[in-house]
């Protein structure tokens, strides 16, 4: 299974993986036997594990739809103008989608995330409490336009994996009652109330349940945060591309990055203090 150049994937809706070796790649696969009972209850090799860790994630981004970007990053470009900003609420694990794309080269400058320490999944399973407290999401948005934000908010992207999250589908309520553009990124449109109050949503597709490699007769290798995180880069990337602004951090150490990325902090007072 480390063979250079060899390519493990799941065959659907089995225990079995294909495996494509560099020399196999143009013609039929080489199938892995499916585990025994025995093999099972002993565990698979950390190789075989693994491999189809990678298989399963790999499979998982490839079967992204990327054809809701275009559509989402249309309306998100036309939102921000010349000087908006998209903000990026996630509760728990959703809250890493959120901060990927902030302050880090290859990120735009005009997005800030909306943050609070009782949601920080450094909380651990305390943070699961805050996201089904009542009134929070509210709370959330109010500060937001309150605060120094408030003439240049112009979008919410809202990360929740389940679609359903107390906070996440309050925040997205309010924030449209108060006239921001809501994007939604969740695994499923379907019987999702985060959907349903959204003017676009991102489908990521993960599985109920979140985890999609069975070891020793437990799933494990979640999904949502990898896939959010690609979902989330295309729509800021294609957003960018639509804009042509030139508002995309730089490595400090590349010529002209110092000079640039000072501007931009000068445009964006955020990124020094979200």
């Amino acid at each position: 299974l480390t063979e250079p150049g060899s390519l493990v994937q799941r065959h659907a809706g089995t225990d079995q993986f294909l495996w494509y070796t560099r020399s196999s790649l143009a013609g039929p696969p080489r199938r892995i036997t499916p585990m025994s009972s025995t093999a099972r209850e002993n565990g698979a090799t950390p190789a075989a594990v693994a491999a189809a860790v990678r298989a399963n994630f790999a499979a998982g981004v490839a079967s992204l739809d990327m054809d809701q970007v275009p559509e989402a990053a249309e309306a998100l470009a036309a939102h921000l103008g010349a000087d908006g900003l998209l903000c990026v609420l996630g509760a728990g694990h959703s809250q890493l989608v959120a901060l990927e794309g902030f302050c880090r080269v290859g990120t735009p400058a005009w997005v800030v995330p909306l943050l609070d320490d009782r949601l920080s999944p450094a909380r651990g399973w305390a943070s699961s409490s805050a996201e089904n407290c009542p009134g929070l999401g509210t709370e959330l948005i109010s500060r937001l336009l309150a605060g120094q934000l408030r003439d240049r908010a112009r979008a919410l992207l809202v990360v929740s994996a389940s679609g359903r999250t107390p906070v996440a589908v309050e925040a997205a309520e309010a924030a449209r009652g108060r006239g921001l553009l809501i994007l939604a990124l969740t695994a499923r449109r379907d019987d999702s109330p985060l959907a349903a109050v959204s003017d676009h949503v991102l489908a990521s597709g993960a599985t109920a349940g979140d985890a999609t490699t069975e070891v020793c007769g437990t799933m494990m290798a979640p999904q949502s945060t990898v896939r959010g995180v690609v979902l989330l880069h295309a729509l800021l990337a294609a957003t960018e591309a639509l804009r042509s602004a030139r508002e995309v951090l730089l490595p400090e150490k590349m010529a002209g990055g110092p000079l640039h990325n000072r501007e931009l902090l000068r445009r964006y007072p955020q990124l020094a203090s979200a």
